[in-house]
């Protein structure tokens, strides 16, 4: 009799054992956590910089006693840019972007010619040269590490370069006079971006300038046969907003 009122119990036990494991769960479902989406490079942007312009300005002349002489023009500078990235892969990037920058460099140089006919001491001039504003239309390929992006920069590039030339003769001042020149050439550089937030992005850039030379020669050809090599080296910081594509619509559980 005890043995099979044991038997029972134990079955019993066993019976309840597996109604419960038949029974729906009641633990509650993990909560969704959608993935933060990867950032996006891909866009148009618009900004702003500020920075520095160095520039190195060569003279050249065949009758005022010297050669050449080199001018470092420096100043601060500033403007706005635009343009458009296009991110192909996780890493690679490439893009098109235009600016527009003022600028305030410009220095001068003062120098006495050798004797002229109605100058026997000579005459003392003062040439002052600079650039007003620089542009360029580039293009940007670039590596990127999530919100860091590292780029090189190039392309064509356009300035405006002005040109005084005050005298004396005999200790009497007999005029000044300018040249406004429109100027073309070349820009390289390269530089680093980082995006704070999903739109506004800071950059730090190097550019150099190379527009060849051109002449100058604001008075009579025989007084003035001056000749200009500019180039300009720039350093700037940028702060742009970038038009981003939308992120992807995630599910919700």
């Amino acid at each position: 009799m005890r043995t099979l009122l044991l038997s029972t119990v134990a079955f019993a036990a066993l019976a309840g054992s597996a109604f419960a494991a038949d029974l729906p769960s009641r633990k509650e479902a993990p909560v969704y956590v959608a993935p933060v989406p990867a950032f996006s490079w891909t866009g148009f942007y618009l900004g702003a910089d500020i920075g520095g312009a160095f520039g190195s300005t060569s003279l050249h002349s065949d009758w005022t006693g010297w050669n050449s002489h080199s001018l470092d023009t420096s100043g601060v500078m500033g403007g706005g840019y635009v343009g458009y990235n296009y991110q192909f892969n996780q890493n690679f990037v490439l893009g098109i972007e235009g600016d527009f920058q003022g600028t305030g460099a410009n220095q001068s140089y003062s120098f006495v010619t050798p004797p002229l006919p109605d100058a026997p001491l000579g005459a003392a001039l003062t040439t002052k040269t600079g650039i007003d504003w620089l542009a360029s239309i580039n293009g940007r390929v670039g590596i990127s590490y999530d919100r860091a992006l590292f780029y090189a920069i190039g392309g064509a590039a356009w300035a405006q370069g002005t040109a005084s030339l005050t005298g004396t003769t005999n200790g009497i001042w007999y005029g000044t006079v300018s040249r406004t020149a429109d100027l073309s050439g070349y820009d390289v550089g390269g530089g680093v971006e980082y995006a704070f937030t999903p739109n506004w992005v800071g950059r730090v850039e190097y550019r150099y300038y190379d527009f060849g030379n051109y002449n100058l020669s604001p008075w009579v050809a025989a007084y003035t046969p001056l000749r200009e090599q500019t180039s300009v080296n720039t350093i700037r910081v940028g702060l742009a907003y970038l038009f981003s594509a939308p992120a992807p619509v995630v599910a919700k559980y």
